[in-house]
Protein backbone atom coordinates (compact mmCIF):
# COMPACT_ATOMS: atom_id res chain seq x y z
CA UNK A 1 0.00 0.00 0.00
CA UNK A 2 1.39 3.37 -1.01
CA UNK A 3 2.22 5.68 1.88
CA UNK A 4 0.85 9.25 1.90
CA UNK A 5 3.14 10.45 4.71
CA UNK A 6 5.34 12.69 2.48
CA UNK A 7 2.26 14.68 1.49
CA UNK A 8 1.38 15.62 5.07
CA UNK A 9 3.88 18.53 5.31
CA UNK A 10 2.45 20.06 2.15
CA UNK A 11 -1.10 19.64 3.47
CA UNK A 12 -0.37 21.40 6.75
CA UNK A 13 2.20 23.98 5.63
CA UNK A 14 0.89 24.70 2.12
CA UNK A 15 -2.13 26.89 3.06
CA UNK A 16 -0.06 29.03 5.41
CA UNK A 17 2.68 29.51 2.83
CA UNK A 18 0.06 30.41 0.23
CA UNK A 19 -1.42 33.10 2.49
CA UNK A 20 2.05 34.50 3.24
CA UNK A 21 2.93 34.52 -0.45
CA UNK A 22 -0.24 36.44 -1.33
CA UNK A 23 0.31 38.93 1.50
CA UNK A 24 3.90 39.49 0.36
CA UNK A 25 3.51 39.46 -3.44
CA UNK A 26 0.33 41.48 -3.90
CA UNK A 27 1.59 44.65 -2.08
CA UNK A 28 4.96 44.30 -3.79
CA UNK A 29 3.48 44.08 -7.29
CA UNK A 30 1.10 46.93 -6.48
CA UNK A 31 3.98 49.13 -5.23
CA UNK A 32 6.00 48.44 -8.39
CA UNK A 33 3.01 49.32 -10.57
CA UNK A 34 2.39 52.58 -8.68
CA UNK A 35 6.08 53.53 -8.93
CA UNK A 36 5.76 53.49 -12.72
CA UNK A 37 2.89 56.00 -12.67
CA UNK A 38 2.48 59.65 -11.65
CA UNK A 39 -0.18 59.09 -9.00
CA UNK A 40 -0.69 61.74 -6.30
CA UNK A 41 -3.00 61.99 -3.31
CA UNK A 42 -6.28 63.73 -4.05
CA UNK A 43 -5.98 63.34 -7.82
CA UNK A 44 -7.93 60.76 -9.77
CA UNK A 45 -6.04 61.15 -13.06
CA UNK A 46 -2.93 59.02 -13.38
CA UNK A 47 -0.65 58.08 -16.22
CA UNK A 48 2.25 55.79 -16.89
CA UNK A 49 5.61 57.53 -16.69
CA UNK A 50 7.55 54.28 -16.48
CA UNK A 51 11.07 54.87 -15.08
CA UNK A 52 11.04 58.66 -14.82
CA UNK A 53 10.47 58.53 -11.04
CA UNK A 54 13.57 56.38 -10.65
CA UNK A 55 15.64 58.69 -12.86
CA UNK A 56 14.48 61.70 -10.85
CA UNK A 57 15.56 60.06 -7.59
CA UNK A 58 19.23 60.11 -8.48
CA UNK A 59 19.18 63.87 -9.01
CA UNK A 60 17.32 64.45 -5.72
CA UNK A 61 19.88 65.61 -3.15
CA UNK A 62 17.50 64.92 -0.28
CA UNK A 63 17.06 61.33 -1.49
CA UNK A 64 20.82 60.86 -1.70
CA UNK A 65 21.18 62.28 1.81
CA UNK A 66 18.54 59.86 3.14
CA UNK A 67 20.42 56.96 1.55
CA UNK A 68 23.64 58.09 3.25
CA UNK A 69 21.91 58.45 6.62
CA UNK A 70 20.31 55.01 6.23
CA UNK A 71 23.68 53.41 5.51
CA UNK A 72 25.32 55.15 8.48
CA UNK A 73 22.41 54.14 10.70
CA UNK A 74 22.62 50.52 9.56
CA UNK A 75 26.37 50.19 10.11
CA UNK A 76 26.30 52.08 13.42
CA UNK A 77 23.40 50.25 15.07
CA UNK A 78 24.29 46.75 13.86
CA UNK A 79 27.97 46.95 14.80
CA UNK A 80 27.30 48.60 18.18
CA UNK A 81 24.51 46.15 19.03
CA UNK A 82 26.62 43.11 18.24
CA UNK A 83 29.62 44.52 20.14
CA UNK A 84 27.48 45.21 23.21
CA UNK A 85 25.81 41.80 22.96
CA UNK A 86 29.12 39.93 22.81
CA UNK A 87 30.56 42.03 25.66
CA UNK A 88 27.57 41.61 27.98
CA UNK A 89 27.09 37.94 27.18
CA UNK A 90 30.76 37.19 27.81
CA UNK A 91 30.86 39.17 31.06
CA UNK A 92 27.76 37.44 32.42
CA UNK A 93 29.11 34.03 31.43
CA UNK A 94 32.49 34.71 33.02
CA UNK A 95 31.60 36.72 36.14
CA UNK A 96 28.00 36.00 37.13
CA UNK A 97 26.75 33.01 39.09
CA UNK A 98 23.88 30.95 37.61
CA UNK A 99 21.41 32.72 39.91
CA UNK A 100 22.60 36.19 38.87
CA UNK A 101 22.55 35.15 35.24
CA UNK A 102 18.85 34.47 35.55
CA UNK A 103 18.22 37.80 37.26
CA UNK A 104 20.25 39.78 34.72
CA UNK A 105 18.66 37.95 31.82
CA UNK A 106 15.20 38.94 33.03
CA UNK A 107 16.27 42.57 33.41
CA UNK A 108 17.97 42.72 30.00
CA UNK A 109 14.91 41.37 28.22
CA UNK A 110 12.70 44.19 29.54
CA UNK A 111 13.89 46.92 27.09
CA UNK A 112 13.02 44.91 23.99
CA UNK A 113 9.56 44.18 25.39
CA UNK A 114 8.76 47.89 25.54
CA UNK A 115 6.91 49.31 22.52
CA UNK A 116 9.45 51.26 20.51
CA UNK A 117 7.31 54.41 20.52
CA UNK A 118 7.04 54.30 24.31
CA UNK A 119 10.78 53.83 24.66
CA UNK A 120 11.37 56.72 22.26
CA UNK A 121 9.18 59.09 24.29
CA UNK A 122 10.82 58.06 27.58
CA UNK A 123 14.34 58.61 26.25
CA UNK A 124 13.37 61.84 24.48
CA UNK A 125 12.20 63.20 27.82
CA UNK A 126 15.40 61.92 29.50
CA UNK A 127 17.48 63.85 26.93
CA UNK A 128 15.46 67.07 27.26
CA UNK A 129 17.94 70.00 27.36
CA UNK A 130 16.33 71.72 30.35
CA UNK A 131 14.99 69.06 32.72
CA UNK A 132 16.10 65.74 31.26
CA UNK A 133 17.46 63.21 33.71
CA UNK A 134 20.61 62.61 31.64
CA UNK A 135 21.32 66.19 30.58
CA UNK A 136 20.51 67.77 33.96
CA UNK A 137 23.98 67.15 35.53
CA UNK A 138 25.65 69.02 32.66
CA UNK A 139 23.25 71.93 33.13
CA UNK A 140 23.81 71.90 36.89
CA UNK A 141 27.60 72.05 36.50
CA UNK A 142 27.94 74.49 33.59
CA UNK A 143 24.69 76.43 33.85
CA UNK A 144 24.09 75.86 30.12
CA UNK A 145 21.49 73.49 28.67
CA UNK A 146 22.74 70.49 26.69
CA UNK A 147 20.63 69.96 23.58
CA UNK A 148 21.89 66.76 21.98
CA UNK A 149 19.24 66.91 19.27
CA UNK A 150 20.48 70.26 17.99
CA UNK A 151 23.73 68.81 16.63
CA UNK A 152 23.46 66.62 13.49
CA UNK A 153 26.07 64.09 14.63
CA UNK A 154 25.00 63.93 18.27
CA UNK A 155 21.33 63.61 17.29
CA UNK A 156 22.02 60.49 15.23
CA UNK A 157 24.28 59.04 17.91
CA UNK A 158 21.65 59.68 20.58
CA UNK A 159 18.92 57.89 18.69
CA UNK A 160 21.33 55.06 17.86
CA UNK A 161 22.11 54.77 21.58
CA UNK A 162 18.43 54.11 22.32
CA UNK A 163 18.24 51.49 19.57
CA UNK A 164 21.39 49.74 20.83
CA UNK A 165 20.11 49.88 24.42
CA UNK A 166 16.88 48.20 23.38
CA UNK A 167 18.41 45.40 21.32
CA UNK A 168 22.01 45.04 22.53
CA UNK A 169 21.04 43.87 26.02
CA UNK A 170 18.52 41.38 24.61
CA UNK A 171 21.09 39.99 22.19
CA UNK A 172 23.51 39.79 25.14
CA UNK A 173 21.13 37.34 26.80
CA UNK A 174 21.07 35.27 23.61
CA UNK A 175 24.88 35.25 23.47
CA UNK A 176 24.95 34.12 27.12
CA UNK A 177 22.62 31.21 26.39
CA UNK A 178 24.73 30.26 23.37
CA UNK A 179 27.89 30.24 25.50
CA UNK A 180 26.17 28.03 28.05
CA UNK A 181 25.51 25.41 25.37
CA UNK A 182 29.19 25.06 24.42
CA UNK A 183 31.04 21.96 25.65
CA UNK A 184 33.50 22.65 28.51
CA UNK A 185 36.39 20.61 27.04
CA UNK A 186 37.75 23.36 24.70
CA UNK A 187 37.72 25.86 27.57
CA UNK A 188 39.60 23.47 29.85
CA UNK A 189 42.16 22.69 27.13
CA UNK A 190 42.77 26.40 26.52
CA UNK A 191 43.27 27.05 30.23
CA UNK A 192 45.73 24.14 30.46
CA UNK A 193 47.71 25.89 27.72
CA UNK A 194 47.81 28.97 29.99
CA UNK A 195 45.52 31.01 27.75
CA UNK A 196 44.25 34.23 29.26
CA UNK A 197 40.54 34.70 29.88
CA UNK A 198 40.04 37.06 26.95
CA UNK A 199 41.97 34.69 24.70
CA UNK A 200 39.71 31.79 25.69
CA UNK A 201 36.65 33.73 24.56
CA UNK A 202 38.23 35.46 21.57
CA UNK A 203 39.94 32.40 20.05
CA UNK A 204 37.85 29.49 21.37
CA UNK A 205 34.30 30.44 22.35
CA UNK A 206 33.36 33.10 19.80
CA UNK A 207 34.70 31.22 16.74
CA UNK A 208 32.52 28.27 17.80
CA UNK A 209 29.52 30.65 17.74
CA UNK A 210 30.30 32.18 14.34
CA UNK A 211 27.15 30.88 12.61
CA UNK A 212 24.60 31.97 15.27
CA UNK A 213 26.33 35.34 15.68
CA UNK A 214 26.07 35.94 11.93
CA UNK A 215 22.39 35.04 12.12
CA UNK A 216 21.91 37.52 14.97
CA UNK A 217 23.63 40.21 12.92
CA UNK A 218 21.26 39.58 10.02
CA UNK A 219 18.26 39.81 12.32
CA UNK A 220 19.51 43.18 13.57
CA UNK A 221 20.19 44.37 10.02
CA UNK A 222 16.58 43.70 9.08
CA UNK A 223 15.32 45.24 12.31
CA UNK A 224 17.40 48.40 11.82
CA UNK A 225 15.62 49.02 8.54
CA UNK A 226 12.39 49.34 10.56
CA UNK A 227 13.57 52.18 12.82
CA UNK A 228 11.11 54.72 11.38
CA UNK A 229 9.04 55.08 14.55
CA UNK A 230 12.04 55.52 16.86
CA UNK A 231 13.70 58.23 14.74
CA UNK A 232 10.43 59.96 13.92
CA UNK A 233 9.40 60.31 17.57
CA UNK A 234 12.82 61.46 18.81
CA UNK A 235 14.01 63.80 16.04
CA UNK A 236 11.46 63.78 13.15
CA UNK A 237 14.49 63.63 10.89
CA UNK A 238 16.13 66.72 12.34
CA UNK A 239 17.96 68.87 12.87
CA UNK A 240 17.18 69.70 9.27
CA UNK A 241 17.41 66.38 7.45
CA UNK A 242 20.48 65.06 9.26
CA UNK A 243 18.65 62.03 10.72
CA UNK A 244 16.14 61.50 7.93
CA UNK A 245 16.38 57.90 6.71
CA UNK A 246 15.06 56.60 3.40
CA UNK A 247 11.78 55.30 4.80
CA UNK A 248 11.17 58.65 6.54
CA UNK A 249 11.75 60.57 3.31
CA UNK A 250 9.43 58.23 1.41
CA UNK A 251 6.73 58.72 4.07
CA UNK A 252 7.21 62.48 3.94
CA UNK A 253 6.91 62.64 0.16
CA UNK A 254 3.97 60.27 0.03
CA UNK A 255 1.78 61.52 2.87
CA UNK A 256 3.11 64.68 4.58
CA UNK A 257 4.57 67.20 2.16
CA UNK A 258 3.49 66.65 -1.43
CA UNK A 259 1.38 63.47 -1.59
CA UNK A 260 3.51 62.01 -4.37
CA UNK A 261 2.55 58.38 -3.92
CA UNK A 262 4.36 57.16 -7.03
CA UNK A 263 7.57 58.95 -6.11
CA UNK A 264 7.45 57.45 -2.60
CA UNK A 265 6.72 53.99 -4.04
CA UNK A 266 9.79 54.21 -6.27
CA UNK A 267 11.91 54.80 -3.13
CA UNK A 268 10.32 51.80 -1.43
CA UNK A 269 10.97 49.58 -4.44
CA UNK A 270 14.59 50.70 -4.66
CA UNK A 271 15.04 50.09 -0.95
CA UNK A 272 13.57 46.59 -1.28
CA UNK A 273 15.80 45.67 -4.24
CA UNK A 274 18.95 47.12 -2.68
CA UNK A 275 18.29 45.39 0.65
CA UNK A 276 17.65 42.03 -1.02
CA UNK A 277 20.80 42.23 -3.13
CA UNK A 278 22.97 43.45 -0.24
CA UNK A 279 21.70 40.86 2.24
CA UNK A 280 22.12 38.05 -0.30
CA UNK A 281 25.70 39.08 -1.05
CA UNK A 282 26.61 39.51 2.63
CA UNK A 283 25.04 36.15 3.50
CA UNK A 284 27.05 34.35 0.83
CA UNK A 285 30.21 36.18 1.88
CA UNK A 286 29.81 35.36 5.57
CA UNK A 287 28.26 31.89 5.18
CA UNK A 288 30.30 29.37 7.16
CA UNK A 289 32.07 26.82 4.98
Amino acid sequence: MRSHTPRLPAVFIGPGLLVLAVLALVPTVFAIAISLQDRELGQADTGWVWFSNYVQLFSDRRFLNSVRVSLVWEVLTVSATMALAVLMGTLMHRCATPRWRQVLSMLFIVPVLLPRVSAAFVWKFAFHPLFGLITWPYKAITGEPLDLFADPVLALLTVAFVDVWQWGLFFGVIVLKLLETLPPQPFEAARLDHAKTWEVYAYVALPMLKAPLISLAFVKMVESLRAFDLIYVMTRGGPGISTETLDMYAFSQGFIESGRISYASSMAVLMMVASTVAFTYIWKWTKPS
